[in-house]
């Protein structure tokens, strides 16, 4: 099949439905789940109406050889972008080791910064119409670009959702009266159904942790009142306990308010869904994070440090810095874990990976952490080891991201030979297309 050519929908589905579903099949090496499959099929790419994602590629632009809204190097390489906002961020399908699409993200233009928004892409979908009615303020990763109206009905993109998820969520999204009211209970109903529930938790944890503080203290009223904004005011937003009480009274008197009323985090609410998220995986550095702090604050130094470990070896890239205000370390630290253990003065002996954040040599840290990656990647290819040869190539680009965007050629290269001698099929299509991106790109 040539991947370049430019197919039209409406002749190849009316005379067989499943056109797209192959194509895209043969295309990714990937099997499409039962919603993906109804997504092709039925046409509901087509459809522009939805919540903030309401953009979707065509398959022809999926089948291209380069597909331009690929961005190599800074997407995650096992992913594939599929329904965009007005603004440059995306919903991406994520491949799993056994070719099945593992979950759905959302992947932020601005740095790279992904967060799971559910199982499917029905769940993700849900998820972007559903948010602005969970409990709480939205916390967004930046000030958004453009508006946008969140549409609801049977002939929307929710409304397709629907009838993939369980009926107490998808009577939501056929309402076409356009409610845009907080429901009780939002949250904990997701969650029940286990419809983007890792999402859900994220959300709630950063409503439990919102406070007046968090709304009202920024750079500007920083600035007006002697506050540097880096070195404090963002550790005071990241726990409202940290603040001075005459620095909390400047602020109290600075808006108007009572010094009391600023203040005001649930942290054992953020607890109990941080919790939940490490429960059912490991790679969330925002939830251990959480952990770790919590147990630092109830006194238990052991605690902190066995949660900050794990913190550690999840990726720059999920743990959710900016909004969860853990980004008050110094940048040459990498790592909120990494400046936490290194303040508990965490045990070096044994963690080949952790000294890498305490050396201080001429190759900076995003350099020596992809050499420490390579290394492991080389050694186990040498092996035949290529599950995790994939593995740790993966963690060199990816981990805290590669200074040089060419290094990524070599990475997506050896990503996507470790994939196929592994039997990651789909995985290894990805790279491959990822790599020819980047190729596009850098001629």
């Amino acid at each position: 099949m040539n991947s370049k050519l430019s197919l039209t929908h409406s002749t190849a589905l009316t005379n067989e439905p499943n056109h797209w579903c192959c194509a895209l099949s043969d295309r990714y090496r990937f099997t499409l789940s039962a919603d993906l499959v109804d997504w092709f099929a039925r046409e509901i790419w087509l459809r522009d109406q939805g919540g903030e994602f309401d953009q979707p590629v065509s398959p022809s632009e999926l089948l291209c050889e380069t597909p331009d809204f690929i961005w190599p190097g800074f997407m995650l390489p096992d992913s594939l972008p599929l329904v965009g906002n007005r603004y440059g961020d995306w919903l991406c399908l994520r491949v799993g080791a056994d070719n099945s699409v593992a979950e759905v993200i959302h992947w932020y233009h601005g740095g790279g910064d992904w967060m799971p928004w559910g199982a499917t892409l029905a769940e993700a979908v849900a998820f972007d119409s559903l948010r602005s009615r969970l409990p709480g303020r939205r916390q967004y990763y930046a000030n958004i670009a453009a508006d946008f109206a969140q549409q609801s009905g049977p002939a929307t993109i929710p409304g397709w959702a629907a009838d993939h998820l369980p009926a107490a969520i998808g009577k939501l999204l056929l309402d076409e009266l356009g409610d845009t009211d907080e429901i009780p209970g939002l949250g904990e109903l997701m969650i029940q159904h286990d419809v983007a529930s890792t999402a859900v938790h994220g959300e709630s944890a950063l409503a439990a942790l919102d406070s007046l503080l968090r709304q009202k203290l920024e750079p500007w009223a920083a600035r007006e009142l002697g506050i540097q904004w880096d070195q404090d005011a963002i550790r005071w937003l990241f726990d409202n306990d940290l603040i001075q009480p005459s620095v909390l009274q400047r602020l109290a008197d600075h808006f108007g308010c009572d010094s009391k009323d600023l203040r005001g985090q649930d942290w054992d609410v953020a607890i109990a869904h941080a919790t939940a998220v490490v429960a059912k995986r490991d790679d969330l550095g925002w939830a251990s994070d959480i952990l770790g702090w919590a147990a630092e604050r109830a006194g238990r130094p052991d605690a902190a440090i066995a949660a900050y470990r794990n913190a550690l070896r999840c990726s720059s890239f999920a743990d959710q810095s900016v909004r969860f205000r853990t980004h008050w370390f110094r940048e040459s630290e990498g790592k909120f874990a990494a400046a936490r253990l290194q303040e508990l003065g965490a045990d070096l002996q044994h963690d080949s990976y952790l000294r890498l954040f305490r050396e201080s040599k001429d190759q900076g840290l995003r350099s020596r952490v992809t050499n420490y990656w390579m290394r492991i990647a080389e050694q186990a290819a040498s092996d035949e080891r290529w599950a995790e040869a994939y593995d740790a190539y993966y963690r060199a680009g990816w981990d805290m991201g590669c200074d040089d965007l060419e290094v990524y050629e070599e990475l997506l290269s050896r990503l996507a030979d470790a994939a196929e001698r592994s039997g990651m099929v789909s995985r290894a299509a990805l790279a491959k297309t990822h790599l020819a991106c980047l190729a596009n790109r850098l001629r």
